[in-house]
């Protein structure tokens, strides 16, 4: 019965799995294997790739995690190839080892995968090797015979725990309130409440990597949060208006993330033209769109959030990878009457 998969495999699988798909392994016959060389040495029939991940550090950011937080570390892979035993044996192995460094000198952010609900990337940076290490390695390989090899780093994979933390919801408002008496210092907050203020902001369209900007809208105010009681109205009747800056006539996809019981989750929204270059509060115009808030249940929790942002996707030059290009957040607080 196989062990069930961890995110460190998963993340390692994800490298066979990006080098499988960028050399073409399926149409070249290569047979892409993931342990140490000396256990794929004994099959001379097949053209070989072996990923044999011998060595993980810690990636020096996270001195202070939390335990229940996701744990990067640096994973340091020996990539070997291995072709089809013959007259030809040592130019196969070349040729195989070129087109794997030349994949990862082009691509050096691998593509997206999966763990859980989080989406992820990793990047692979080339690591000069001496021929000590070279030989360190090899050694412990037995009788195989030493074959063109790279060391990569694989950075910054993550060790997921079991039990994720819990995660506060963002702040959307604040105030300030001063008193003379220390004893009433836990007295409910009485002061005025503000969110963040919206000033005005033109995006260049020139520029090919923009990045929208958007902001609420609610009658002759401009707003980067909101509030609402569900006891008073319901959030599927809440439409607020949103004005989007741009390139005009662009369109951008709206993605919202949900705070629901100590946990976000992201959730996909519509699509929306862009008409304006610029937002300034000073000057709105009319027939902003609105949005639908996306389907909540309002369950035994007390308090929600919605966090919404304008995503475009975004291609350096051809066959870079698509970068996600975010608009500043807007955020939406939702409470029951008691609980503001």
């Amino acid at each position: 019965m196989a062990l069930p998969d961890s995110s460190l495999y998963l993340a390692c699988q994800s490298v066979a799995d990006a080098l499988s798909s960028g050399i073409q392994a399926n149409s070249n016959n290569i047979k892409i294997h993931i342990g140490a060389p000396a256990d794929v040495s004994n099959k001379p029939e097949e053209i070989r790739l072996n990923l044999f991940f011998y060595r993980i550090e810690p990636s020096g950011f996270q001195a202070n995690s939390h335990p229940n937080e996701p744990w990067r570390i640096r994973l340091f892979v020996l990539i070997s190839c291995m072709a089809v035993n013959g007259d030809d044996q040592g130019i196969e192995d070349l040729r195989l080892l070129g087109m794997v460094m030349s994949y990862l000198h082009e691509h050096p952010l691998l593509p997206e995968f999966a763990i859980g609900e989080q989406t992820l990337r990793l990047q692979a940076v080339f690591c000069p090797s001496t021929d000590e290490q070279i030989n360190q390695i090899w050694s412990t390989q037995g009788d195989t015979t030493y074959r063109p090899s790279v060391i990569y780093e694989i950075s910054l994979a993550p060790v997921m725990p079991i039990t994720l933390r819990g995660v506060p919801p963002r702040v959307g408002f604040t105030g300030l309130e001063s008193g003379a008496d220390m004893q009433r210092r836990f007295d409910p907050f009485a002061g005025n409440l503000r969110g963040r203020a919206v000033t005005a902001a033109a995006v260049n369209g020139n520029n090919p990597a923009w990045t929208p900007v958007i902001c609420w809208v609610n009658g002759d105010e401009c707003l980067s949060a909101l509030t609402l009681d569900v006891d008073l109205v319901e959030p599927a009747d809440l439409n607020p208006q949103l004005w989007i800056a741009g390139l005009p006539g662009a369109t951008v996809q709206l993605e919202w993330q949900l705070w629901q019981g100590d946990q976000w989750q992201t959730l996909a929204g519509g699509d929306l033209a862009i008409s304006s270059a610029a937002i300034t509060p000073s000057d709105i115009p009319l027939g902003l769109p609105t949005v639908n808030l996306p389907a909540i249940t309002l369950d035994g929790q007390q308090r929600w959030q919605l966090l919404l942002y304008a995503t475009r996707s975004y291609q350096a030059y051809s066959g870079a990878p698509a970068l996600l290009l975010r608009s500043n957040p807007l955020l939406i607080s939702l409470f029951r009457g008691s609980t503001p």
